[in-house]
């Protein structure tokens, strides 16, 4: 008894994304969805957004100067702690937990981890302007701790 030849199963489709800036645009926008493979069994889906604001290098550059900055003056319960320290206590206490990522997803911070315990996502995730919140909260909380600041982003 021979079983039936399975239809063949179409390749992967590849991401695209099309910036919407003129006509011009649209037009391979709509020549792309009038061309996509149909399919039951593993459907495509489409998104149409305002493009989000991504994170700029100086912008990160600007959040570790800060998280230096505290970890050069800040005591806390009697003791000083490192950059990374301070980046790690500011991911679980002064980031919002619902955050806007870099896909402009709103979304929790928290995500799951194989063990069942919830992890924190990396700051790298986050959107232009949820991030430069994130960064003024830990300047509020730096503060807070007499940490003064320096006025120009660019001293080191």
């Amino acid at each position: 008894m021979t079983t039936p030849k399975k239809t063949k199963e179409r390749l992967s489709f590849a991401k695209r994304a099309i910036r919407l800036l003129s006509a011009q645009q649209r037009d391979i926008a709509v020549a792309l969805l009038m061309n996509v493979p149909l399919d039951a069994e593993k459907p495509l889906v489409v998104t149409v957004m305002e493009e989000p604001k991504k994170r700029g290098i100086d912008q990160n550059g600007y959040y570790w100067l800060r998280l230096s900055e505290i970890a050069g003056q800040a005591w806390f319960n009697g003791k000083q702690y490192g950059k990374e320290v301070w980046h790690e206590y500011a991911r679980q206490n002064i980031m919002p937990d619902e955050i806007t990522t870099k896909d402009g997803e709103v979304r929790s911070k928290y995500v799951p981890s194989p063990s069942g315990c919830n992890v924190i996502i990396s700051t790298t995730m986050l959107e232009k302007k949820c991030f430069a919140d994130y960064c003024t909260a830990l300047e509020a909380f730096g503060a807070g701790l007499g940490v003064m600041f320096s006025a120009n982003p660019n001293e080191r």
